[in-house]
């Protein structure tokens, strides 16, 4: 798997504007699974309401159900939940709370130049 991964990241340092379909192929129900375990466990639920604990509570049979959704293509993000937050200056700044199930499948860094192919690594790896 980190082979393939590798090409893919090759690939995108040598033509930086290329575009990648699909990594679906790449991934594994283990990468999602332990996608799953790096999540923080106290994050605040999305707009479905689930949180870690819940899902933790049958997550192989759930990470399966979601493994299959993903590859037959018929996964679908939710919508984001909206909350506000103060800021020093009495304004507020909006904040995006992504579901779940949108945090494992869809795995960001804090890094902007991280693409999801290089993202996904430390967990297939």
């Amino acid at each position: 798997m980190s082979t393939k991964l590798d090409r893919l990241t090759e690939l995108a340092k040598e033509e930086p504007k290329r575009q990648f379909f699909s990594i679906a192929h790449l991934i594994t129900p283990e990468a999602l699974y332990a996608a799953f375990g790096s999540l923080r466990k106290d994050a605040s639920a999305g707009m479905d309401g689930v949180t870690y604990k819940e899902y933790q509570q049958d997550a192989e049979s759930n990470v399966q159900a979601l493994y299959q959704r993903l590859r037959e293509g018929k996964y679908q993000a939710q919508p984001l939940r909206r909350v506000y937050i103060p800021k020093e200056n009495g304004k507020q700044r909006p904040i995006s709370i992504p579901a779940l199930e949108d945090k494992i499948a869809a795995p960001t860094g804090s890094d902007p130049d991280e693409g999801s192919t290089r993202h996904w690594r430390k967990w297939v790896e």
